[in-house]
């Protein structure tokens, strides 16, 4: 067990949330260490019936990142993944996504599943500090696809006001149904952004395409590359990753906004995805994470995908417990 410095002396924080006992492990089949493909950006984990479905971005070694299809595998029991194929593709040339598509998400609600994910259509989007990138919704009525592109895409841009915080990009969406409304959680940067500086926001839409309203307390996280949310309690909990004052946290915000740290560890990884059993069903008590998938890089360079597992789950919610606020 990681070594935590903890903070529950804030009346507020879940006391579970401060021993989050943090370990990753090593998964069989076809999406851990594989030297002749990238796999990276997993989805959060869904489960249809009896078959556990993950997403993620994969492209060849020494290719830009951002050039990746997005991919999906299966698996029966979380531990051994079997890679099923191309889940969404580039889009058309000269498109906003036309380049490469990456960092998705995948939603259920009323048995229709929405993919959410960025694209970009410049080869060097770090370098040019000036090609935007932006969140699209493929909807499909199966998780297995086809997967076809929403027609009012991109659902969140960039903010137009070039000294906004979110002027260069809004990416890594995670969504989270509370209070009836659809609260996408995102990265944002600016034109002097670095991937050790992304700050996180929110935008609140009352249908699932939108359209979004970025909140006006954004951002609501300084810290986070791809930070992981969940509903947790009454709140919503965050596992925050490399970027930031506060890398390497659990966060906890009981209003979903106003977030303070629950602890600190050594280490989280990068792109880790929940297995959540709240994130889509309204909950008025979530009850929590136990595990999920998250990417990890290997001695010799390449990128694939491990298995994270927490003690993070919620204790069971009393009889006359309500949500407040």
């Amino acid at each position: 067990m990681q070594s935590c410095e903890q903070h529950s002396h804030e009346p507020t924080v879940p006391k579970e949330l401060t021993t989050p006992n943090y370990r990753t492990c090593e998964l069989s089949g076809d999406v851990g260490h594989d030297k002749d493909w990238m796999r990276q950006d997993p989805s959060n984990v869904l489960k249809v019936r009896d078959t556990y479905y993950v997403w993620y971005a994969k492209y060849k070694p020494g290719n830009n990142g951002y050039s990746a299809n997005i991919v999906y595998a299966t698996s029966k029991d979380g531990f051994h993944w079997s890679e099923q194929g191309l889940a969404l593709g580039k889009g058309e040339q000269g498109a906003w996504d036309s380049y490469g598509v990456v960092a998705p998400y995948v939603a259920v609600i009323d048995d229709t599943y929405y993919l959410f994910y960025n694209g970009t259509n410049a080869d060097k989007p770090w370098e040019f500090k000036t090609t935007l990138r932006h969140t699209g919704i493929a909807i499909s009525k199966s998780p297995i696809g086809p997967w076809q592109r929403f027609e009012g895409n991109p659902i969140l841009s960039p903010t137009e006001d070039a000294d906004a915080w979110d002027s260069l990009l809004v990416t890594d969406p995670h969504l989270i149904v509370r209070d009836g409304m659809y609260w996408m959680y995102h990265k944002g940067g600016d034109p002097q952004v670095t991937p050790e500086t992304t700050r996180w926001g929110v935008a609140i839409a009352d249908k699932i395409t939108g359209p979004y309203i970025k909140h006006a307390g954004n951002p609501v996280l300084d810290s986070g590359h791809t930070t992981c949310l969940w509903p947790h309690r009454e709140g919503v909990a965050a596992l925050v990753d490399n970027a930031g004052p506060e890398r390497f946290t659990v966060q906890y915000a009981p209003d979903g906004i106003h977030f303070q740290r629950a602890c600190k560890l050594a280490f989280i990884h990068t792109g880790c995805g929940p297995c959540d059993l709240d994130a889509f069903t309204n909950a008025v008590y979530g009850r929590g994470i136990t595990w999920g998938l998250a990417q990890h890089m290997y001695e010799d360079g390449t990128v694939g995908i491990v298995r994270f597992d927490v003690d993070l789950k919620a204790p069971e919610r009393p009889a006359d417990h309500h949500r407040t606020g």
